[in-house]
């Protein structure tokens, strides 16, 4: 009985997708300082690769062909930075020094409005403590936030030097560097670990560029939009929401925070530029939601919206921010090598099954 179980096709299938998540989570651990610059790069890998191979039919050898998408990047890269970064450094000290104004008049009113509330009530409680002991703390997440941001930016120096770097290798490298590893699979694994490769590496390309062309639409459009309404900070506002829509379900959410906060920061506060800012945020989602994901990425990752939103809140709690937006590849990756572990597993058990005497 034990025996049989040890065989089963399911139980080799949870053996060894074990031992491979298990090496997957030893090496992230282990390169943790760097797994944000690798992440990138892997992503502008899958951007890029097409283009080395097209330098690369036109003559030119895998050295040059890498070194020219490297210059390449490098060119785009700088010129994007010198256009953007002063001005979102700028926004930012600006949504700084805003803080105390959006700050005071966020807790003026609330505690008018929590005021209204108790007196409508006919209440006779101290809640005024409670109310400035919230606003205070919401102040603190809010400071902590544009810290944060501000790191991030200091921190976007280290990202252009190993990016670029990691970029090339990957470009140069990657593919001998599968063709050996997957060369030294057994022979009766080789096909099985080549279609999961494929199908992996298939979808995670068409994941990737489809996520980065959309949030680059969604920065536009509610930059855009911002713009428009006159909110402050347009440009921040907008890679904010393009960075958040990363996120599926809960990016659109948090990018409404940021915009409605500096609404309400306004003296005297107008009501309909609050109004406006959700507003920006709901046509950029009905143009997300009705163009570019039909378009873009439809049939990039299947998975079930309940899967997604607990790999989001899951990942988000072990990892952070950057673990809600790598939450959906590394899902749909796991399930891929699940499948085609146990459908190539299970074809060889069957097969042997069927080759056995008597039956």
């Amino acid at each position: 009985m034990i025996q049989s179980l040890i065989k089963h096709p399911l139980s080799k299938t949870l053996f060894i997708f074990s031992m491979i998540t298990t090496v997957i989570a030893l090496l992230a651990i282990l390169l943790a300082p760097l797994l944000i610059p690798i992440i990138i790069s892997f992503a502008l890998y899958a951007l890029l690769e097409p283009i080395s191979e097209i330098f690369e039919r036109h003559g030119l050898s895998r050295n040059a062909s890498s070194l020219s998408v490297l210059l390449i990047l490098v060119a785009v890269g700088s010129v994007g930075v010198s256009l953007l970064l002063p001005h979102l450094s700028a926004q930012l000290s600006s949504l700084q020094a805003q803080l105390p104004v959006v700050w005071q008049t966020i807790t003026t009113m609330g505690y008018e409005f929590s005021q209204h509330i108790v007196s409508s009530l006919g209440l006779e409680t101290q809640s005024s403590g409670l109310t400035q002991h919230f606003f205070n703390q919401a102040n603190d997440w809010g400071k902590t936030a544009l810290i944060e941001g501000s790191n991030l930016i200091i921190s976007l120096s280290v990202l252009l030097i190993l990016v670029p770097i990691f970029t090339f290798f990957l470009i140069r490298d990657f593919r001998n560097f599968r063709n050996n590893l997957l060369d030294k699979l057994p022979n009766s694994s080789f096909e099985m670990g080549w279609l999961i490769y494929y199908r992996v590496a298939h979808q995670l390309q068409e994941y990737i560029r489809g996520i980065m062309i959309q949030s680059g639409i969604m920065s536009i459009v509610t930059t855009l939009g911002f713009i428009a309404i006159g909110l402050d900070s347009p440009f921040l506002l907008g890679l904010v929401a393009g960075v958040l829509n990363l996120i599926p379900y809960v990016g659109p959410l948090l990018a409404t925070v940021l915009p409605v906060l500096l609404a309400l920061g306004h003296t005297p506060v107008e009501l309909w530029l609050v109004g406006a800012a959700v507003s920006v945020i709901l046509i950029a989602q009905i143009i997300d939601n009705v163009i570019v994901i039909p378009a873009v990425i439809a049939n990039a990752v299947n998975l079930h919206p309940l899967v997604v939103i607990v790999g989001i809140i899951v990942f988000g709690n072990l990892f952070g921010f950057i673990g809600m937006v790598v939450a959906i590849p590394v899902i749909s990756t796991m399930n891929i090598i699940f499948c085609g572990l146990h459908q190539g597993i299970k074809t060889k058990y069957d097969l042997k099954l069927k080759n056995q005497p008597g039956q």
